[in-house]
């Protein structure tokens, strides 16, 4: 697990123990437990998210952070305070390691990584969002975050398939 300051300092004031996979809303779990394929481009994306190209990508990290990237549910939390920090984070911790612990059946050498943030957006700067996306690290390719402090204004957490416990 990585992270950058700001996620280290939102982990500080936030309980991730004990995360369970019902901690993701239901259509993230089904889209989890769909599973993964191989593009013929050669990226690794999630089965239920793959559909007809947007467009040509630069690269095939492009076409995974593309396909695989999706916004948090959180219409039913609170609009703000710490309550809604702690289950945003856990409903994305939660779907993200459902995914990951999918990827093993693609039985790839491609190591994929989930990139969890969550930050604040709207008119007055003041509503925390977030968002989870999966990509591969390919030989020769750009990484999605190279340097996760680069991203100043979100709280970012990778999470690797390697060493997750099970649940």
């Amino acid at each position: 697990m990585e992270m950058n300051r700001s996620m280290a300092r939102l982990l500080g004031r936030v309980d991730t123990e004990g995360i369970t996979p019902d901690e993701a809303p239901p259509g993230f779990l089904r889209i989890a437990e769909r599973g993964w394929e191989v593009t013929p481009g050669g990226a690794h994306v999630l089965s239920a998210l793959k559909s007809a190209p947007p467009g040509p990508f630069s690269d095939v990290v492009h076409e995974e952070y593309t396909v695989n990237g999706r916004g948090m549910t959180d219409y039913d939390l609170p609009p703000s305070g710490q309550d809604r920090e702690e289950r945003l984070l856990r409903r994305c911790v939660a779907y993200a390691r459902m995914a990951l612990l999918r990827a093993d059946a693609l039985r790839s050498t491609v190591e994929i990584s989930a990139y969890v943030s969550l930050s604040y957006g709207g008119p007055a700067d003041d509503h925390l969002t977030a968002n989870v996306t999966f990509c591969g690290d390919h030989p020769g390719v750009r990484p999605y975050a190279a340097d996760l402090e680069a991203f100043g204004f979100e709280s970012l957490l990778k999470l690797r398939r390697a060493g997750l416990p099970p649940w």
